[in-house]
């Protein structure tokens, strides 16, 4: 992702999102999927270890499309969410969130992160 802020894609992405900031509906363009993705990666504890049940009862509260298997499969494909080799243990990886992704998070989320 670049640094600069594309208004129409962030007015878009966020259409995917309700007013709570649950995830409604999976983006069809990749890079819309990607500003997607550092949403719910920010919505992820971090310093915590989880198991595989509690990351997809979390995925499962934050989006209304019903798969959170994809949501935690394009997280540990992204490296924004690690586990371990047998798939007991994930962490959240920490990284500097992306300005379009940071203004999304603004947008979408009801504190206004």
């Amino acid at each position: 992702m670049t640094d600069a802020i594309d208004p129409k894609k962030i007015d878009r992405v966020a259409r995917c999102f309700d007013a709570s900031g649950r995830l409604l509906r999976w983006p069809s363009k990749r890079a819309d999927q990607l500003l997607a993705l550092w949403v719910v990666w920010s919505y992820l504890p971090e310093d915590r270890q989880m198991s595989e049940p509690e990351v997809s009862a979390m995925l499962r509260d934050w989006h209304e499309y019903d798969d959170y298997a994809l949501l935690r499969r394009e997280l540990v494909d992204l490296d924004l969410l690690r586990r371990t080799p047998n798939g007991r243990v994930y962490r959240r990886i920490s990284h500097d969130m992306p300005p379009e992704a940071r203004a999304l998070l603004a947008r979408v989320s009801p504190s206004g992160s």
